[in-house]
């Protein structure tokens, strides 16, 4: 083979494979691939092809670049356990004290379209202030939880009733979230897996184990003291409420058809904190493009409530090393919601 001959062949490559980045970007998986390129660039063109063939060998199920299943990552760690113990760098206890909040970002122009969405339910919520803290003196947030139960009674509903895309023909039954108002905090996540379409409730799987005992970690460490958290005390949802065949990522069409469900619960809950689980979750509420990797480690706002960014529950099973900045990101959470 000649070297125009390996060129063209990792040239090739490089292009599918950047193919696949743009539709494989979820879980952070998007991430891996993207260093992989970037590095076989940095390497030479042999290294590249050297590398290419080499994600074969290591990875006999990654699909096709013509197929849209979540490809598993490369050289990675499977957890036995879905375990989460905060981090111990060394034995000091102030490890997991919060470091001051790095300044606010200002948070992008939604778009026409974002605007244009609105709450369907007729039944006024009352505004977003100081006391819906859970330790307001004045219960404003336990007036809120109540207001927004029958607002997610009724999205529920609708969601479990709902045909706007193809996934209801491949549903078991929908998955509209789970939690209540009481704290002011809501995790949003990518959409449900097989456990979740099976039982209708999100992050019930490896995943969401993971996910409550890293809320419960939180609670352990006191990261809001006088807030109890738990998975009843807080909300959690998905970008879509149905299941898309084989766990693949979410298309643009059933995206936009799914969203208005989310924005209406948002709308009811009135955060005071959401994080974002994952890529397509961030995409939505920031309008932004980008890694999960680039988006989190700063504050933004998605209307009256702030916004952070982290990695989705099920990126930390094949990927453990990146507890440490998810803690990090949780203590972030627990920052924000304390500040002003």
């Amino acid at each position: 083979m000649t070297p125009d001959d390996v060129r063209k062949e990792a040239a090739s490559i490089a292009q599918a494979l950047r193919r696949k980045i743009e539709r494989e970007r979820a879980l952070g998986s998007g991430e891996l691939l993207a260093a992989g390129v970037a590095k076989a660039r940095r390497e030479g063109p042999s290294a590249r092809s050297n590398g290419a063939a080499h994600v074969r060998e290591s990875s006999p199920s990654m699909p096709s670049p013509s197929t849209s299943a979540t490809p598993e990552p490369v050289s990675v760690t499977t957890v036995e356990s879905p375990a989460f113990e905060p981090p111990t760098p060394s034995a000091d206890p102030g490890a997991f004290t919060l470091s001051p909040p790095e300044p606010h970002v200002r948070a992008p122009k939604r778009s026409a379209n974002r605007d244009a969405v609105a709450v369907d339910d007729p039944e006024e919520l009352p505004p977003f202030t100081d006391d819906l803290h859970p330790a307001a003196l004045a219960g404003g947030r336990d007036q809120l939880a109540a207001v927004a139960l029958p607002i997610l009674a009724s999205v529920a509903a609708e969601a479990r009733a709902c045909t706007k895309c193809g996934l209801c023909t491949t549903r078991t039954q929908a998955v509209p979230g789970v939690g209540s108002a009481a704290t002011g905090i809501v995790f949003v996540g990518e959409a449900p897996g097989a456990d979740e379409d099976l039982r209708g409730e999100p992050f019930v799987g490896r995943a969401g184990e993971l996910l409550t005992r890293m809320i419960a970690a939180m609670d352990e460490k006191q990261l809001i003291p006088g807030v109890t958290l738990s998975r009843e005390t807080v909300y959690i949802a998905n970008v879509l409420k149905c299941r898309p065949p084989e766990n693949r990522n979410p298309l643009p069409h059933e995206i936009e058809s799914c969203s208005p469900y989310l924005v209406r619960q948002l709308e009811a809950l009135q955060p005071r904190v959401i994080c974002c689980l994952g890529k397509f979750a961030a995409e939505l509420l920031l309008q932004l493009k980008g890694t999960v990797s680039s988006m989190r480690g700063k504050t933004y706002r998605w209307r009256g409530a702030k916004l952070i960014v982290t990695y989705h529950p099920a990126y930390l099973l094949r990927s453990p090393s990146a507890k440490r900045p998810v803690w990090d990101d949780l203590q972030r959470l627990a920052q924000e919601y304390l500040t002003d």
